[in-house]
């Protein structure tokens, strides 16, 4: 009833349709607005539904009153019941002390500026818990004369901060473990290069070993055939000097002894390369040594040669034959002086030393370094200086055998030797050999005397499978008045040990089959009282070590009178045994 129009009589035409009019439109203005409230009402349905859906709670603030009209969401968002009230004032007091001034600061930038309001922070629960809220918000237009409004939307994303954290430390630790992992990769691959590194080098001095083997054993047995030819050689010399007064013939073997004494002297070279040779090693106190070199080093390196000496080995003493030492220390001494043609500087050291060194037991050293000042070596060449024969001198100058004799005493000796050059710098030269902790000592039979023992009837057994040393030790013992038998091999001569019931068996220690090591071995086994000399001119010093207690050793070549001194000592030694058995 509230659309009702009163017209009085008399109405004309005009007026009842211009009141029809008017009334009809009023009806439809009237249906307008109905149609707009109910589209409101479905509008703020949907809104709360969509609101309800995605936990968003709504609010509207009076920017002037500070009063705050919120929705049970935004309530829930806050730990409040939906019938409990929620003020700013309740609002600033939850907000994480942390968290207040960047919010006060975000709000107070969207007021000035008219730009939204997004800001995130932490708030406490009545019950004490702490939550995460995104709150964006916007002014609504200000018009004149009405209080200024700012509404908006807040969301909970406690779980979605908690998710986020838990994803940022997964992260961190995925990316320390990946960092961790990198590390292993690079010190694993570090390791794997020190590792291939180590065993190239350690092949590379595996074929240098076995090239020093093989050389050391083909020099070896030249050296031992060398030497049975000048046993035969110095044996007939000495033979001719004592059976003929003649002087020409007496300067003819004097020359030809001189030669068989260089040819000695280079087979000695070739045995100390080899390792074969038997050392007289003893406790050597090395400085004491250097020292008293000190006028021979003076006259052989000449004038132009400053030698210096830095001797710090003290009273350390190295196990070392001290005669091979000397001619090592004066071989490395003269190659430094021989490396510099306009003169320079030789310097001699000592010190002590672990063993770290490859190829060195570990215990301590006596180092000996030779140093020059001269054209050094070049690094392609630093593999071969060892090898025998081989020299960087010109033609004529250097046999080639002095380092390779170096490394044979130093090898020989329980140690080994270092070589460092740098072209125009100069070379060093070390020398390791072991500090002595013993005065064990093989050592060669003693010089003989100037008598010549003869035989006192006794019987002799000459095992050796050169003809021309057998029948040269075979006359030399009966010129000296033994009784002899011989025999051509190990086995021939242990099957003639019954039958001629020898005294003492000569046995050469190299022999095809069986070594004069094991014949003397087998035939002390059948007769216990046999005296035994072994002659000797490429020998494992150890083999003999291990057989023979005394010093019935001799070596190649030798002299009669060696020969009879040899012979008597070893019947000797074999009688105070025999006289102090129970």
């Amino acid at each position: 009833m509230g659309n009702i129009v009163l017209l009085e009589r008399p109405i004309n035409a005009e007026t009842l349709v211009s009141a029809a009019a008017s009334a009809l439109r009023a009806r439809r203005r009237q249906y307008r607005a109905r149609d707009q409230l109910t589209d409101q009402a479905k509008a703020e349905a949907q809104l709360r539904f969509a609101l309800d859906a995605g936990h968003l709670g709504a609010w509207d603030l009076d920017l002037d009153s500070r009063g705050l009209t919120t929705s049970q969401q935004t309530k829930a968002h806050f730990g409040r019941a939906a019938d409990e009230p929620l003020t700013l004032d309740d609002i600033e007091a939850a907000v994480h002390p942390q968290d207040a001034a960047r919010r006060l600061a975000a709000l107070e930038t969207s007021i000035a500026e008219g730009g939204d309001y997004d800001v995130e922070y932490r708030v406490t629960w009545p019950d004490g818990s702490l939550h995460w809220l995104q709150v964006r918000g916007r002014l609504n237009l200000h018009t004149p004369g009405q209080a200024r409004r700012m509404s908006g939307v807040i969301l909970d994303v406690t779980d979605a901060k908690t998710a986020e954290a838990a994803l940022r430390a997964m992260n961190e630790t995925l990316e320390r473990r990946v960092t961790e992992s990198v590390r292993e990769l690079q010190h694993s691959n570090a390791r794997l290069l020190e590792e291939i590194g180590e065993r190239e080098q350690a092949q590379a001095a595996l074929v240098q070993a076995q090239k020093m083997d093989a050389i050391g054993q083909l020099t070896g047995g030249i050296a031992h055939d060398f030497n049975n030819l000048l046993t035969a050689i110095v044996g007939n010399i000495d033979m001719i000097e004592r059976r003929s007064d003649d002087p020409r013939v007496q300067r003819m073997a004097a020359n030809a002894r001189e030669g068989v004494e260089r040819a000695t002297k280079l087979t000695a070279q070739l045995l100390a390369f080899s390792r074969s040779q038997q050392l007289d090693l003893q406790p050597v106190e090395v400085d004491a040594l250097i020292t008293g070199m000190g006028d021979l080093l003076a006259r052989t390196l000449g004038h132009t040669v400053e030698i210096r000496t830095d001797l710090r080995a003290g009273a350390a003493r190295a196990n070392a034959d001290p005669n091979q030492l000397e001619l090592a220390i004066l071989n490395l001494a003269i190659n430094a002086r021989d490396a510099m043609s306009d003169g320079g500087t030789v310097t001699i050291a000592s010190r002590t030393a672990d063993g770290w060194r490859e190829g060195l037991k570990p215990g301590y050293y006596v180092v000996i370094t030779v140093a020059d000042t001269g054209h050094g070596i070049p690094a392609d060449l630093l593999q071969k200086v060892f090898d025998p024969f081989f020299t960087t001198k010109s033609v004529g100058k250097g046999t080639g055998l002095g380092l390779s004799q170096v490394y044979g005493i130093a090898t020989q000796s329980g140690g080994t030797v270092r070589v460092e050059s740098t072209v125009n710098v100069g070379t060093t030269i070390q020398v390791w050999l072991p500090v002595s902790d013993a005065a064990e000592r093989l050592r060669p039979s003693d010089a003989p005397s100037s008598e010549t023992p003869l035989s006192q009837g006794e019987r002799v057994l000459v095992v050796d499978d050169d003809p021309g040393v057998r029948q040269f030790i075979v006359q030399c013992l009966r010129s000296l008045g033994y009784t002899v038998t011989e025999a051509a091999g190990g086995q021939a001569g242990l099957d003639r040990i019954a039958t001629d019931r020898p005294d003492l068996m000569v046995v050469d220690f190299a022999m095809p089959g069986v070594n004069g090591a094991q014949v003397a071995a087998d035939a002390r086994k059948a007769f216990p009282t046999l005296a035994v000399l072994l002659v000797t001119g490429y020998a494992d010093a150890q083999a003999i070590k291990d057989l023979v207690k005394s010093e019935a050793v001799l070596r190649k070549p030798f002299k009669v009178s060696d020969l009879a001194v040899s012979v008597r000592r070893a019947l000797e030694e074999a009688a105070r045994v025999l006289d102090y058995s129970p």
